[in-house]
């Protein structure tokens, strides 16, 4: 804690000083004064709580390396990968040509490496307080002032309106909380993390281990002397949970009885950085939903704070307007069109509806969806509806989960004959393979399809559109490798289990079918390829030629997880055979071998394919290649259920690196 003070002030003291021609002076978390003559344009972030603000505050387009886990915001996703974000390629970063390096203490090699080469800058935010400190400095090298102020300002106005809330709870109601990490032992944040912070914040009551760090062990003593509500974690964090819900001796402790655990972004829970406001928002909702349900207690009355005019060239449309709102005391967002006269819709939420005039896709963030749940759907609509000024008689919305932001807007086109379709898609939490995947539950839309026609369908055709529209939308999972929540390591998605479709009839001349073999089947159907394409895109960050290492996570694969290491950067050591794999994975000759090895795996898993010995020579061959020499058959992956050529293709990396001399 004493360090942290001391860094805190430093940076206070000796944050920026003016030097002439534009030049400024920072001092880092190390305590280094560094001199940046002009603001950088060639920027490598090894430090992705870094890349996020850079990204955030207006400097991305100057990002042109970044980590295997940078994959938020999208447009990360595009920039080249340059390694592990604990032992990225010092290679790789020189051929970027950087004229700034941004690293982490944990980078020792990286940073002797480059010392007096290149100009660095070393981030370790340990507290709130240093993360916007550290967004400061970063505003002040980029030139990014306004930028990182707004940072800073929207996640004090979150944290504060947060912190409203819970304290209207009583002490004895509050909820006592443990942040779960490790793999094999159970771990936790030490005392003086941030995320110890960010769980207060939301109004937990924190453990009382006297332990520093960002990870320490605990003991089932602690743990029972904590005695916690709810446990929560981040990527392979379950696993060690279940090895709690199981042990007969922790039966007693509330958690472990009622097996509530929460699952959160390893973005959102391992990062000091532009989410922090957003995370603990969650958190609190997950931990009082109950309280925050009850409508007399809200600090903020449901209103509409801003809309923005949308242009839509058509006849029958008056109005479209982005709406950013507060509801339930957080963020809604809403996409709405008026028509000008009363129209007949087909929506797959509402089914037939006449008489309409105003259309809709509304977002409701996470932070609502217990809330939701609570009040149920209906009174939820209603409410939505009231704060925007809609007549439920008149109005059909759908509802998703990704943000509204992220909409995409698509006209298609040929010859008098266009559609217009607008998108919202999120693929990342409930992508299902239909025929496959086992449905459970409802829940509102994730990619959410409206379709407006500049002709006049017919009921035939409304229907029929339905078809080519879901036909679009596939296509473009299909495309992209968007995998099932539920079983990706061998299936690809062919949808969300929440989708929805709404198309409304339009105006000018009849059109009695959108099928397949139509015009306008092709045209609704290339539409929604596209905007689904990019409204992906905008939300998740996928794209058909992202990195081997993303298309691995969306397999809910890591390097470090095949081989028994921590899933997670922020327990992980920076030692072992897995970094090395993770290294060898950035020559895109053996990135393309497991490329193809995915594959092989999909076509294999259906059936096309049932011979794989000629494979088996191929991954004999690479294992060889890699050692140096003749190695023996080593079985590394003995997970059951990884297909078998994905595990023929990773023994190979592994028993060539095992090997080699």
């Amino acid at each position: 804690m004493k360090n942290r003070c001391i860094w805190i002030i430093m940076t206070l003291l000796l944050l920026c000083s003016a030097e002439s021609g534009g030049a400024v002076t920072v001092t880092d978390s190390a305590g280094l004064r560094i001199e940046i003559e002009t603001p950088p344009k060639r920027v490598v972030s090894l430090v992705p709580s870094v890349t996020e603000a850079l990204f955030i505050m207006g400097a991305g387009d100057r990002v042109v390396g970044v980590t295997l886990h940078d994959t938020w915001p999208a447009e990360a996703t595009t920039k080249t990968v340059v390694g592990g974000f604990l032992k990225p390629s010092i290679a790789k970063v020189r051929a970027l040509h950087p004229d700034l390096v941004i690293v982490s203490s944990i980078q020792k090699e990286v940073i002797a490496a480059l010392r007096g080469t290149v100009p660095l800058v070393q981030f370790d935010a340990s507290s709130v307080a240093a993360a916007f400190e550290q967004m400061r400095i970063l505003g002040t090298i980029m030139d990014c002032e306004a930028g990182a102020e707004k940072i800073i300002a929207d996640n004090r106005r979150i944290l504060g309106d947060i912190q409203k809330k819970v304290a209207k709870i009583p002490r004895s109601e509050r909820k006592r909380v443990l942040r779960v990490m490790g793999r094999k032992q159970l771990m936790t944040s030490g005392a003086d993390s941030f995320q110890q912070e960010l769980i207060q914040m939301a109004g937990g009551i924190t453990h009382t281990v006297s332990r520093d760090g960002a990870i320490i062990d605990m003991s089932e003593a602690e743990l029972i002397a904590l005695n916690p509500d709810v446990l929560y974690g981040c990527g392979g964090d379950k696993a060690i949970t279940e090895a709690l819900f199981d042990n007969p001796f922790l039966q007693g402790i509330p958690a472990i009885k009622n097996r509530r655990y929460d699952s959160f972004p390893c973005e959102l829970t391992c990062r000091a950085s532009t989410h922090m406001g957003y995370f603990v928002s969650w958190l609190a909702s997950h931990l009082y939903f109950e309280a925050f349900s009850i409508r007399k207690d809200q600090i903020h009355a449901n209103a509409v704070n801003s809309q923005t005019p949308l242009p839509v060239d058509l006849s029958y449309v008056d109005t479209v307007q982005l709406n950013h709102a507060t509801l339930y005391d957080f963020p809604s967002k809403s996409l709405t069109l008026t028509f000008t006269s009363p129209k007949t819709i087909l929506s797959t939420l509402d089914g037939w509806r006449e008489n309409i005039i105003t259309i809709g896709n509304n977002y409701m963030p996470p932070q609502c969806w217990r809330l939701a749940h609570e009040g149920g759907f209906e009174t939820m609509k209603k409410d939505i509806f009231a704060m925007l000024g809609k007549d439920a008689a008149t109005t059909s919305f759908l509802f998703t989960g990704a943000d509204m932001d992220n909409y995409s807007m698509k006209t298609i086109s040929f010859r008098e004959m266009s559609v217009t379709i607008l998108a919202t898609a999120g693929v990342c939490s409930n992508a299902m393979r239909m025929g496959i995947d086992r449905g459970d539950y409802y829940e509102p839309g994730t990619i959410n399809v409206m379709i407006l026609p500049h002709m006049h369908l017919s009921h035939r055709a409304m229907s029929r559109a339905i078809i080519s529209a879901t036909e679009g939308k596939t296509a473009a999972l299909q495309d992209l490798d968007v995998r099932s929540s539920y079983t990706p390591l061998v299936n690809p998605a062919t949808g969300t289990g929440t989708d929805n479709i709404l198309i409304v009839e339009g105006e000018g001349p009849l059109i009695d079918n959108a099928g397949g073999h139509t015009k306008m089947g092709e045209l609704i159907a290339k539409g929604v390829y596209e905007a689904v394409t990019e409204a992906i895109f905008k939300q998740n960050g996928l794209t058909a030629d992202r990195s081997l290492f993303r298309r691995l996570k969306d397999r809910k694969i890591t390097i470090s997880g095949l081989i028994g290491e921590s899933t997670c950067p922020c327990t992980a050591t920076g030692k072992g055979i897995g970094v090395e794999v993770e290294t060898l994975l950035l020559d895109a000759r053996y990135a393309a071998f497991i490329e193809t090895a995915m594959a092989l795996s999909d076509a294999y898993e259906r059936g096309l394919v049932t011979d794989i010995s000629a494979y088996r020579g191929w991954c004999a061959t690479l294992a060889r290649e890699i050692a140096g020499g003749p190695v023996p058959e080593v079985n590394f992956i003995t997970d059951p259920d990884i297909p078998r050529p994905l595990a023929l293709a990773f023994n190979a990396l592994l028993t060539g690196l095992e090997y080699r001399k």
